[in-house]
């Protein structure tokens, strides 16, 4: 059974000194040289953005593997199998957790329990419930291992990359100058993502009192207040195994099945992708019998018998036989990757126990095919509105009026406080959406779009005391199609509240 003590705070002494007006002063030209130095260090590279709301972060920024980032999900919203003795307690981001109580953790690979304050056993939990075992003090350890140990008191993106910490990861400080693990003088956290300029990551008994939040800081300041600016160093970064993460988040799969509605070609019956795999057909059109050609890529889920449809929804094989519903084509490209984009597509997150298969449809044209239509040009034109219904809803609408062809679109929405976004629901214009728990709509397609009419529709909810005079604004943080870049207008934003 292993324990480990609340972190303690040293005091330094004070003593009376005599000072002379020449040391003032050059206090004074010392300190003015500092701070001047500390505000352009801060002016160019300083971040430091704390994060106190379970819906300000976005499980899916940090990690491509859907199961992962439901995971991560659950645990901004404070479940992490964390114990007050037989009772389970929920520390969501933005909570404050009592700093004097001793929780638990059981690991869910045996009978152990491991026990522990602050940052410690909150960080465990988290680790414990994403990869199922926990950190402790990096050692006994059965499906993980210590990519970083002893790495001194500075970070940096290399030494990550390098490392290859991972979404997830367990990273522990510690006041020993070798390196070695030392309970009371020390912090916990687990690092969520990084690239050149910051890190972003959770934890525990943030600034000692015992928030629970999450943090992106540049490296600068991530050095200062965790690690050599606090006389700390690196003790050691934990994270899976590549093969027991691939077993735990990165074997999902799908099928992929031919359809030539009656042709014959040389492409298998069936193939099964894991997650991340990229996969080409292995004919050309004009290997195929009879005039037969590659039309796209359809969406079927085998455990409802249904397929997605162009409505962004699903319908079944007779209604869609019926001409009531048109099956959707998400990709018309002979080559792709299994990736999040087939994960999300139609707006439909799937989950272990859906099977959804991907059908290779060939058709054969009954009349020649015609000249390709010249793309539209002009700028991609949005028009965003706002109705008001009863019960303090709102409900946003985005049209689409000229659409020069369009693969992804990032929408952001700024959300006054006392509202919260319910429902997000999308149109006929794009596929493959992806709303997570952040105010960012993407979608992303492998082609262009030229489809005009409704982009998607939100739904809000009062939950608060709305500002008067309140608005939701709306922007546009990225626009491109095949060739680039699309230019874009949006009108409409920002939405006055009624």
């Amino acid at each position: 059974m292993k324990k480990t003590i609340p972190n303690k705070k040293g005091y330094g002494s004070r003593r009376n000194s005599r000072v002379t007006l020449k040391g003032v002063a050059v206090l004074f030209v010392l300190a003015f040289l500092f701070v001047f130095t500390l505000f352009s260090l801060v002016g160019s590279v300083a971040k430091v953005v704390f994060i106190s709301s379970p819906n300000d972060l976005c499980a899916g920024l940090y990690t491509s593997s859907p199961l992962l980032a439901d995971k991560l999900t659950a645990v901004f919203n404070g479940d992490i199998d964390l114990y007050d003795g037989d009772t389970e307690v929920y520390l969501p981001i933005g909570c404050t957790m009592d700093n004097h109580k001793c929780y638990s953790v059981v690991s869910k690979t045996g009978s152990g329990r491991l026990y522990g304050y602050q940052c410690y056993i909150y960080a465990n939990a988290v680790y414990n419930y994403l990869f199922k075992e926990y950190a402790g003090h990096g050692t006994n350890l059965d499906h993980s291992v210590n990519v970083l140990s002893r790495a001194g008191g500075t970070a940096s993106y290399e030494q990550f990359k390098n490392a290859g910490v991972m979404c997830g990861a367990y990273l522990r400080t510690t006041a020993n100058s070798d390196g070695s693990y030392n309970g009371s003088n020390g912090h916990s956290l687990i690092v969520l993502s990084y690239n050149e300029n910051e890190i972003t990551y959770i934890e525990g008994n943030g600034e000692g009192v015992g928030l629970v939040r999450g943090a992106i800081l540049s490296w600068s300041d991530f050095n200062a207040r965790q690690l050599s600016g606090r006389g700390r160093v690196i003790c050691h970064v934990t994270q899976p195994t590549a093969s027991y993460y691939q077993n735990l988040y990165g074997s999902s799969t799908i099928t992929v099945k031919f359809d030539l509605n009656g042709g014959v070609g040389t492409a298998p019956d069936t193939l099964h992708l894991r997650y991340g795999d990229s996969f080409t057909l292995p004919n050309t059109d004009a290997e195929l019998p009879g005039g037969y050609r590659f039309t796209g890529w359809t969406l079927k889920r085998t455990d409802a018998d249904i397929w997605a449809d162009t409505n962004g929804g699903w319908s079944t094989g007779p209604r869609i036989a019926s001409g009531a519903a048109t099956k959707k084509v998400f990709i018309a490209s002979k080559s792709f990757t299994f990736d999040t984009f087939f994960i999300m597509s139609g707006g439909t997150h799937t989950t272990a126990s859906s099977k959804f298969v991907f059908y290779a449809n060939y058709d054969k044209p009954s009349t020649p095919t015609p000249e390709p239509t010249p793309r539209p040009t002009g700028a991609f034109t949005m028009n965003a509105s706002l109705t008001k219904s009863a019960g303090d809803t709102y409900e946003i609408t985005l049209d689409v009026t000229n659409n020069p062809g369009v693969a992804y679109l990032e929408l952001s929405l700024d959300i006054p406080k006392g509202l919260e976004i319910v429902s997000v629901k999308n149109g006929s214009v794009l596929g493959g959406m992806y709303y997570g728990t952040c105010s960012v709509i993407t979608w992303k397609m492998a082609g262009d779009s030229f489809t005009n009419g409704k982009l998607v529709t939100v739904i809000l909810k009062q939950s608060g005391t709305v500002a008067a005079g309140s608005k939701v604004t709306l922007s546009v943080a990225q626009c491109c199609g095949e060739p680039g870049d699309v230019e874009f207008t949006l009108g409409g934003s920002p939405l006055a509240l009624k």
